[in-house]
């Protein structure tokens, strides 16, 4: 993949559709802290925001000429890792919850979408380690261990064939991913063992699921977004939820055209909620909140301002 197309992979994850990833990240089990998300700032120019689970206190913790956006929480609530998009690179970084304290694990080269492990000793993460091979890695949070994964069959020279998005099932056994064949239009749900084994697909190309998922804290769930490109351009995008195995799909979301939309986010802390993105009309857009089985949504910000990549931590 020539290079220059993947940095704009990278920052064009920013619509809920294709990207480079939205973070596959697992909310871990805890009480409830604050949400992180990405906004943008100024025209291609992301940066993180957090913001309390009652829609007040936001706060944007990152600055700088460099793009900062696709945070996933530690375990423990306490820092964030994230994806620093600079001239000619993209790596990942680790920062405090506050944005002090930066730390580059990937100082070269082009990498996106990362989520920590349960025990937050490792970070999965998408990588493009040359022109056309694309796929996901694991680091060490302290910046050693680098090793791949998996190797997307798909990618070639000009074309995002991208395993983006992983994402550890809470008790660590799995990293779940998405598969993209063809960009914008087939996109699927992978799963891999973090030792590189035992590679499978789990839902069908053409759910066309958004690069953003996310497993329950009790590990029985995986929370998705289908029609994500509105490859069905007459119906919504809506999110959904199966099994770990792919089956039991239950609908969360409703929303009958593409007038209105929700895309996935993450689980609460505590498992009794989702927080996702809520688009309304074509020009309103905020982050929402429903209960576990789709009932109760209420709206915890709204504007003109896109938030991308949300995140729900743990209360530290």
């Amino acid at each position: 993949m020539n290079r220059k197309k993947l940095l704009i992979c990278l920052l064009a994850a920013s619509a809920g559709t294709l990207s480079i990833g939205h973070s596959a990240r697992s909310s871990t089990p805890g009480a409830n802290g604050l949400i992180v998300y990405t906004q943008e700032v100024a025209p291609d120019h992301d940066q993180l925001f957090t913001v309390r689970s009652d829609g007040t206190g936001k706060q944007q913790i990152t600055r700088g000429a460099a793009s900062s956006l696709k945070a996933d929480w530690a375990p423990n609530g306490r820092s964030l890792v994230y994806e620093l998009d600079r001239a000619n690179t993209a790596g990942i970084a680790l920062i405090s919850a506050d944005g002090t304290s930066r730390r580059i694990l990937t100082p070269t080269g082009f990498q996106g979408q990362p989520s920590f492990s349960p025990n937050g000793k490792k970070v999965a993460f998408e990588r493009d380690s040359a022109p056309g091979d694309n796929g996901v890695w694991l680091i060490g949070a302290n910046g050693t261990g680098l090793h791949r994964l998996t190797k997307n069959p798909f990618a070639r020279s000009g074309e995002c064939g991208c395993d983006t998005d992983p994402n550890f099932s809470p008790d660590g056994k799995w990293i779940t991913f998405v598969r993209i064949k063809k960009e914008h239009e087939q996109q699927a749900l992978f799963a891999v063992r973090p030792n590189g084994t035992r590679l499978h697909q789990v839902t069908p190309y053409s759910w066309e699921v958004a690069v953003k998922h996310d497993w329950s804290p009790d590990g029985k769930s995986i929370l998705l977004t289908t029609n994500a490109d509105f490859v069905r351009p007459e119906q919504a995008a809506n999110m959904v939820t199966i099994h770990p195995d792919g089956s039991g799909m239950t609908t969360i979301t409703h929303f009958a055209d593409a007038k209105t939309n929700a895309f996935a986010g993450s689980y609460s802390p505590d498992g009794m909620q989702i927080v996702f993105r809520l688009e309304e009309g074509g020009d309103t857009f905020g982050i929402a909140v429903v209960d576990r089985d789709g009932g109760n949504l209420r709206k915890l910000t709204t504007g003109n301002a896109v938030p991308r990549f949300i995140d729900w931590g743990t209360h530290p």
